[in-house]
């Protein structure tokens, strides 16, 4: 088993701590996993993504070229530069309030275009999309996916975190799966 995916936005919106909060969820299941990260000198603000895999053997190689299994992305320039993992078997989870021309630029895979930021913000977490989009993610994962990543796992990871920002995670992380569900009754 091995599962490919990459995660796009700007600097500050924790796509990096999205990717290893993951990686750190499928460590607890006993699964191999890697991050690297990709940003332009201008963090702050600037495009970031990051490529997150996971497999059941070693990972030889650490990136998503065109061949992501799963790519999210929630700011318009992160997803400019980051799209070019996607291939037919893609599914991906585009920000319909943030990303202007997803179906210009994605012409392979699945799209599934998502309130995610404009739900953060309605409910006050505007700084946590990020765990909102890892509980959409687990949802995905948990219906779809190739891998067996536990709700007891991701628990331990979000409940090990620091208590300052525990409460709004376990409560984003909720709201993203909240979010999924509501987007398969759509469909």
């Amino acid at each position: 088993m091995k599962l490919r995916m990459r995660f796009s936005g700007r600097g500050g919106q924790g796509i990096k701590t999205l990717g290893s909060t993951l990686v750190r969820v499928a460590m607890e299941a006993d699964y191999y996993a890697t991050l690297t990260v990709d940003y332009t000198p201008s963090v702050r603000g600037g495009p970031i993504f990051c490529d997150v895999i996971l497999s059941s053997a070693p990972i030889s190689y650490p990136f998503c070229d065109k061949d992501a299994d799963i790519f999210i992305a929630i700011d318009q320039k992160g997803f400019e530069r980051a799209a070019e993992c996607i291939y037919e078997k893609t599914s991906s989870f585009i920000d319909e309030h943030t990303i202007a021309n997803a179906e210009e630029i994605i012409q392979e895979g699945k799209i599934h275009r998502v309130p995610i930021t404009r739900r953060a913000d309605e409910n006050k977490l505007p700084k946590s999309a990020n765990i909102l989009c890892l509980g959409l993610l687990s949802q995905f994962l948990k219906d779809n996916g190739n891998i067996d990543l536990k709700e007891e796992y991701y628990d331990k990871v979000l409940n090990n975190m620091p208590k300052r920002f525990r409460d709004i995670n376990i409560q984003s992380y909720q709201l993203g799966q909240a979010l999924y569900q509501e987007l398969i009754d759509k469909s």
